[in-house]
């Protein structure tokens, strides 16, 4: 009965240089192709989805595969169907043109999400988000590059010499570095200084004589706001070619300072003098005493010196641990009458 029914006369009328049989023919094509994908889309990777949603992985294809919409698949279809009616060259490489940059456009997009899924993985897994703008930067000319790649693929299809184009890229390329060397410079610095991390925003460091928090990491220069308030800023260059003092990374800090009495001080007292700052030092509660030792005989006093820890990175505690020593070494020399040296000259005077 089909039989009968595609011999139908009718279906022998041509138009176009195709019959009607030929028309019925693309259009079941066409169809069945956007059906099954759309079927395959709602039905097939949803469920799939649903299995496999903890697993990111495998959620990445899927990804990929949902993010076609249906004017991609639509016009595949329409492709595929042409191949079963006689269409004029010129439109079948028009048509053929417009495949391949949709199969171009698709594919860049595609990889493109490979290398954000990737990029995006490694900074949460890694470090969380406080450095997301770098690796922002270093997924967006990962997906430059892909179109430009995907630009003379394209080119080479269409019969394009694009040996001609890379080398004159090259050229071009090799005089924009030497006019942007120290943009360029100052944007690979960014890099390195996002991987190696010699230091992360909000963390006190020392750059010669400029003190500061790091507020901001930029693609050229790094804000550092100072202990006095303002706000300075170095370009990336210059920080990984500095020596920098870190002192967030500090577990814990060390203090030393120098005692002096004066000469009339007796022996017995001077003996007691390491064994009192070591009770007061070992008092608080987050120090951890060295050594307090008589160190020698100075200009006008005798010189001890004290070495402790404070269990803290804080700038803030390791002042006030400080303080409370010092002012505690006080009063226990007051205790004991023990004096400070202060700078003093004794001048005899002799009668002839």
């Amino acid at each position: 009965m089909l039989s009968n029914f595609l011999n139908n006369p009718l279906f022998q009328i041509s138009y176009f240089n195709n019959t009607l049989f030929d028309y019925f023919f693309f259009f079941i094509i066409f169809f069945a192709i956007v059906v099954g994908f759309f079927v395959f889309k709602l039905i097939f990777l949803r469920k799939l989805g649903k299995r496999i949603k903890d697993n990111n992985l495998l959620q990445l294809p899927i990804d990929i595969i949902d993010k076609i919409r249906s004017p991609f698949y639509i016009y595949i279809g329409f492709y595929i169907g042409l191949t079963a009616l006689v269409v004029p060259p010129i439109l079948m490489k028009l048509f053929f043109v417009v495949l391949v940059l949709l199969i171009a456009y698709r594919v860049v997009i595609a990889l493109s999400q490979v290398v954000d899924f990737f990029a995006f993985k490694y900074i949460r897994a890694k470090e969380g988000v406080e450095r997301k703008a770098v690796l922002k930067t270093i997924s967006n000319i990962a997906k430059a590059l892909l179109w430009l790649f995907a630009l003379l693929v394209v080119l080479s299809i269409f019969g394009v010499n694009v040996t001609a184009i890379v080398a004159g890229m090259g050229v071009g390329g090799i005089a924009i570095a030497f006019a942007l060397q120290n943009i360029l410079s100052d944007l690979f610095s960014s890099f390195s200084i996002y991987f190696d991390r010699p230091f992360i925003e909000g963390d006190l460091i020392v750059v010669g004589d400029k003190w500061g928090n790091v507020e901001k990491i930029g693609m050229k220069s790094t804000r550092i706001r100072s202990l006095q308030g303002e706000e300075i800023i170095f370009s990336n260059k210059e920080l990984t070619s500095a020596q920098i003092h870190n002192y967030r990374r500090m577990e814990k800090r060390r203090s030393e300072f120098k005692i002096g009495v004066i000469y009339d001080t007796p022996t017995q007292k001077l003996k007691k003098i390491p064994s009192i700052i070591e009770k007061i030092v070992t008092k608080e509660e987050l120090t951890d005493f060295s050594r307090a030792h008589f160190t020698g005989f100075g200009d006008f006093s005798l010189d001890f010196v004290v070495v402790y820890f404070v269990e803290s990175p804080n700038y803030q505690i390791f002042m006030d641990t400080n303080e409370r020593i010092f002012l505690k070494i006080k009063q226990a020399f007051e205790k004991e009458k023990i004096e400070f040296a202060y700078p003093t000259q004794d001048i005899y005077l002799t009668k002839r």
